[in-house]
Order: C-alpha cells, then structure tokens, then sequence
C-alpha cells in the first residue's frame, strides 16, 4: 500500500512540475538574464529548453551567444553548429560561428569546393526538409493545373504552353524531392562533431598504442568517417585523417 501511494506522490510531482514549466515564459526568462548579463544563468534555461525537447535555430544561437560570453569556447561553437545545420542560410549564425572559430588554437586550410557544387548546397540550404516538401506539393498542384489544360483546351497554342509548362514543373517537382531527401540525410546523419578536448593526439589506426599522426585542440570540426568500438576515424578540413576516441568528441 505504501508503495502505490508513493508512486501517486511521485506522479504527483512529475505532473506539477510539468504544468509549472512553460517553454514560452522559460525562453523570455533566459533572454532576460542574458540582456542583464546573468550568462550562466541563461545558459541553465537555454539548456533546460534544450534537454527538455525543443530545439531550434533561435534556441541554439541564443545559448552559442551566453557560452561564448562565458569564454566557454568548444560550447558555443558546438551550439552554433547546431544553429547553422537547422538554418544554414541565416548570415547572423553563420557571422558568430565564423568569429568563435578565430578563438581556437587549429589553424586548418580548408580545401578549396568547386564552386557549383558551393552555388548547388546554398541553394538546397534555403529551405529546410520540409520547406523544400511543400514546394513539391505546390508543383504537383501546378503540374495537374497544366495537365487539364492540355487535356482539355481546343488551341494548340495552348497544348504547347502547357506542355513546355509541364515539363519545366516536371524538372523542378524532381529537384524540390531531391533537396527535400538530401536536406532530410544531412540532418540525420550527424557525421560531424567538435573536439571538446583541450589536446587530442590523433592516432594512424584505433588504439591508444597506435602511432601519433598529429594533435588537435578544443573547438575543431571533425567529420566521422569510420567508428570501430570507442574509436572514430575523423577527417578535418585540409583532408587529414587519423583516429581519436569518441570521448573526446561530441556530435553537432
């Protein structure tokens, strides 16, 4: 009997302290301590938003800004990234993302990207999964208006215009899907992360007795390639690639 009554106690509780916890009224109460520069203050609330569920590109920008007025730099850049990979087309994230960067000890030459394929991920990055969804329904819908206009007109004129119509709706239904599925895969994927380490030496093959390739400090992006076990094959900017533990990691 005791047990059941604590476990309506405990349910009790749990019930209250979630009709007590407003995500709305949690956001403004963050915001407030930062502009009073209470930073680690809004950083607990920013992260109580985030372990409790909600996630966002505005969530995550907010707690970059409070770590990194903290000087916490590895956790701002961690929450920029997280900001960028929800909204890669905000220049405000991806301005503060760039300036945090130039307080890490790394300096890694990035290799240079093709620039069609640079113009080709901005224009896929303007809208989001879902964004690029409902585009598609808007040419599945246009694509049918130009079907029963050349089903249905008389005018060849016009059968020919709804055909050209219909073929570039066509092409751009294709490509609105494509961007939608791969805008779905790298948001899924998560193969990249952020060293959160101040000094990781980065191995040939998995094994703390494998031979030292060379180090990398606290605030550097990794992409994973490989995982076997504990250990992660991660490659930087400038096309290296070596071993370290996962420990030293923490995904974006």
């Amino acid at each position: 009997m005791r047990n059941i009554l604590a476990i309506f106690v405990i349910l009790a509780i749990s019930l209250s302290a979630n009709a007590n916890f407003s995500p709305d009224s949690t956001l403004q109460r963050a915001n407030t301590e930062y502009t009073e520069g209470n930073f680690e203050q809004a950083t607990e609330l920013y992260k109580l938003l985030v372990d409790s569920g909600y996630t966002s590109a505005e969530l995550y920008y907010n707690l970059g800004n409070a770590y990194f007025k903290q000087g916490h730099i590895p956790h701002a850049i961690l929450s920029y990234e997280r900001a960028f990979l929800l909204n890669p087309s905000d220049e405000d994230i991806e301005f503060n993302l760039e300036y945090a960067r130039t307080f890490t000890v790394d300096r890694i030459e990035v290799l240079p990207q093709f620039f069609l394929t640079k113009w080709y991920q901005s224009v896929r990055g303007l809208l989001g999964s879902n964004g690029w969804a409902w585009v598609s329904v808007g040419f599945v819908a246009l694509l049918l208006v130009t079907a029963l206009f050349f089903w249905f007109s008389y005018k060849p004129w016009v059968k020919r215009v709804a055909f050209i119509l219909g073929l570039f709706f066509v092409l751009c239904l294709s490509l609105s899907i494509i961007f939608s599925l791969q805008e779905k895969s790298r948001m899924e994927l998560r193969n990249k992360a952020i060293v959160f380490e101040s000094v990781v030496t980065v191995k040939s093959s998995p094994g703390a007795s494998s031979k030292d390739i060379f180090i990398l400090h606290a605030g550097t992006k990794v992409q994973i390639t490989k995982a076997i076990g504990e250990w992660v094959e991660i490659r930087i900017a400038d096309g290296n690639k070596g071993w370290i533990n996962s420990s030293a990691i923490e995904l974006i």
